[in-house]
């Protein structure tokens, strides 16, 4: 942090003093700030701090390398449409959490300028027939970079010929590879989980045909098929923003009675966990977000 020193802002601190190249250096406070300038500046802090409590967060999926549908289930394959796979994730993000839009993009994050959303979507069955360009790849890190969420969903590859080739070159940005191996069993109940916030309320997760996930920085891995040490869930720190990458594109889908998978163990719960993590930014932005918002406070005062 960098800290600078305006004339008319000095704080004069009484008492105190510090040798420092040979130099004394003596300071004293004077409080002569006024009080309301100081509760704004906390009630700032304390908004800027508190954003899950405060604040609507939205999310903008991406369609554009194509959308797998499923020859038994029809509808509008695995998106948040109104027929879609995920259409009960978005409806449970919008009911219980502080997420009040889900759109999507058919155009892509070239065309659709992902800079006014909180988290974007990448995943596996939502690009299952080309692969992310140089171009876009790079919109999307600089998306995560200037503090957005994102989250990358993979899946196994024996059961379709799922290219997760097609999204590895945005996870490879963030020290992420969907691979080597596919996980046996193909269902997957685990409470190997890390203590980390995207697993907050979640005692145990639910994966279904997922695949093993490498992880190198600034990934690290926070959850581990139960018994072993295949990463099937990872979390990434970049700039600013946050990024989490899963395994499996199916343990957030419903598309009827027989593939509930959305509701099994506590997946709800970590899908809000996880999106809630995603849409806020790294404290460090936060805190300097509010001492930017008190200096034009204590300088328009």
């Amino acid at each position: 942090m960098i800290f600078s020193h305006h004339k008319y802002r000095q704080i004069y601190c009484s008492g105190i003093s510090a040798q420092f190249l040979g130099r004394k250096i003596t300071a004293s406070f004077n409080m002569y700030g006024s009080k309301l300038i100081q509760i704004g500046v906390i009630l700032v802090l304390f908004v800027l701090l508190t954003p899950s409590a405060l604040f609507s967060y939205t999310v903008l999926w991406d369609t554009s390398h194509g959308v797998y549908v499923s020859g038994q289930y029809g509808g509008d394959g695995y998106q948040p449409s109104q027929n879609g796979y995920y259409r009960t994730l978005a409806e449970h993000l919008v009911n219980n959490s502080d997420f009040t839009t889900i759109d999507i993009t058919s155009q892509g994050f070239l065309t659709d300028d992902p800079a006014g959303y909180d988290v974007i979507v990448v995943c596996l069955t939502s690009a299952f027939y080309s692969s992310y360009t140089s171009a876009e790849v790079d919109r999307i890190v600089d998306f995560v970079n200037d503090g957005g969420g994102l989250l990358i969903m993979g899946d196994q590859q024996r059961l379709h010929p799922n290219p997760n080739e097609n999204i590895q070159p945005v996870a490879s940005q963030f020290g992420i590879t969907f691979g080597p191996s596919d996980l046996d069993p193909l269902s997957i109940y685990t409470s190997d989980l890390t203590d980390h916030p995207i697993f907050d309320g979640v005692d145990e997760m639910f994966m279904y045909a997922a695949r093993e996930l490498s992880v190198s920085g600034p990934a690290f891995p926070v959850a581990w098929q139960e018994g072993t040490t295949i990463t099937i869930a990872a979390v990434a720190h970049y700039g600013q923003g946050r990024v989490v990458a899963l395994g499996d594109s199916s343990l957030w889908s419903w598309v009827d009675i027989y593939e509930e998978r959305f509701y099994t163990a506590d997946n709800p719960q970590f899908a809000v966990s996880t999106f809630n993590y995603l849409a806020v930014p790294e404290p460090a932005t936060l805190v300097i977000l509010g001492l930017g918002a008190a200096f034009l406070i204590r300088k328009r005062g």
